[in-house]
């Protein structure tokens, strides 16, 4: 990737910055268009075995992006200097890449000794835009339409704030889940963004819902960070990677407005969010990664102060060379402590995660939930196993069963059936 990179910075250099005159720069501009495209098919096909495989693709993403950026820098250019050619087509570089995604759970539930019934939702359709503004600068901007979809039994997201306030009815429409810029390839390696976004805590938490292994966000989650997840607008910065030996390290910093439901109940004063990574290579085929978050953050109004300590750990193991086998452990756990005025209130929570991919099309995983609630509210374990077939890269369906239930009360038997379909240059993204 690394090579890659150079090689795609050389490029964009040169489709900006090199001064030829007459035919002799039309001819080497159009030689430049033919190899930056050729790169991009390249490029297109590793971003597309790596999303069958789901490893990570932000870089590779990326590094489309600056590609198109330079191609259609390159195509312009080229139009522009073709005698009598109109100009008005070059406006079309500056379109950004419009992807569409839809996300439909039917789901079948019942408790213990009650009939079953049976629903079927549109959960979410997802518009994304993403443009490369400059060789430095990209964009980001998600907005959805969402519908509302729970699990039976599953807790309110709710649950642990302090003062125990009624959850805010909203209609659900269409929202920007995310709208950001940011910054690559900064001097020493340092990256940093700002907007709308899904904050650097946990391994989930910057997935979109339809691109989680599971149909749901883990109950620990759901529960201390809100049905979403931990969204607020502010700046990140990311400092350079140290790398010592076979253990790199990275570590992140986020200030924003502390807006989220469950933490700072729709506050508006700044919270404040540091992150730690560890990478391990343990061997060619596998690593492992643990990752501690902190989040803190206040609420004058509510008189409520919250601190969130997250700790996370990831196993993989890929043979590679062309084998789509792949195995991957997870898990996170949650302390979360909340003082509204003289009352101080804690709860914990956190999720041990399998998946196995038996090939390019079928996943096998399982999922154990835990939450431990305030208040003498009765702690709740959930079992999760899925099925996943991924008919293409475009298509996904998934059959997942789950069985929750609260200590000393009866089980919540579902079984659900997701399918998802994207259509455009972005599809699933994974971090």
């Amino acid at each position: 990737m690394m090579l890659v990179t150079l090689r795609i910075v050389t490029l964009v250099t040169l489709s900006f910055g090199l001064p030829q005159p007459g035919h002799a720069q039309q001819d080497s501009t159009t030689t430049m268009l033919r190899s930056l495209l050729r790169r991009l098919d390249s490029l297109e096909r590793v971003v597309a075995d790596l999303r069958a495989s789901q490893r990570d693709t932000t870089q590779a993403i990326d590094e489309v992006a600056a590609l198109r950026t330079a191609a259609r820098a390159a195509a312009g250019e080229t139009a522009s200097n073709a005698e009598g050619q109109s100009r008005t087509r070059n406006l079309q570089i500056l379109n950004p890449e419009i992807s569409v995604t839809g996300d439909v759970v039917g789901s079948m539930s019942a408790a213990s000794q009650e009939s079953a019934a049976f629903t079927g939702t549109p959960r979410e359709f997802e518009f994304s835009f993403q443009a490369a503004l400059d060789p430095y600068t990209r964009t980001k901007v998600f907005i959805t339409r969402e519908e509302d979809f729970e699990i039976a039994g599953a807790p309110e997201p709710e649950a642990p704030a302090a003062n125990g306030s009624a959850p805010v009815e909203e209609a659900r429409t269409f929202e920007i889940e995310e709208g950001y810029m940011y910054w690559v390839g900064l001097p020493g390696g340092l990256g940093a963004k700002i907007g709308k976004f899904r904050q650097e805590i946990g391994l989930y938490n910057r997935w979109h819902t339809h691109a989680l292994p599971e149909v749901e966000r883990p109950l620990a989650t759901t529960t201390f960070l809100g049905e979403d997840g931990l969204i607020q607008t502010g700046a990140s910065i990311a400092l350079p990677t140290i790398t010592l030996g076979s253990v790199t390290q990275s570590l992140t910093f986020e200030v924003a407005r502390g807006s989220n439901e469950v933490l700072f109940e729709r506050g508006s004063q700044m919270s404040y969010l540091g992150r730690l990574q560890n990478f391990f290579d343990i061997s060619s085929a596998s690593y492992l990664q643990l990752g501690a978050t902190g989040v803190y953050g206040k609420n004058s109004e509510a008189d409520l102060e919250s601190r969130l300590l997250g700790l996370d750990l990831a196993f993989r193991w890929n043979p590679g060379a062309g084998s789509y086998q792949d195995l991957q452990l997870k898990g996170e756990w949650y302390f979360l402590e909340q003082n509204a005025g003289p009352e101080t209130l804690s709860g914990n929570g956190g999720y041990l995660q399998a998946n196995y991919r038996l090939n390019r099309q079928w996943i096998l995983g399982t999922r154990a939930d835990h939450v431990n609630f305030v208040d003498n509210t009765p702690n709740i374990f959930q079992l999760v196993p899925s099925l996943t077939w991924w008919q293409s890269e475009w298509v996904r369906l998934r059959l997942q069963y789950n069985m929750l239930r609260p200590s000393g009360g009866d089980a919540n038997h579902t079984v659900l059936l997701q399918f998802v379909w994207a259509m455009g240059p972005h599809k699933h993204e994974t971090y």
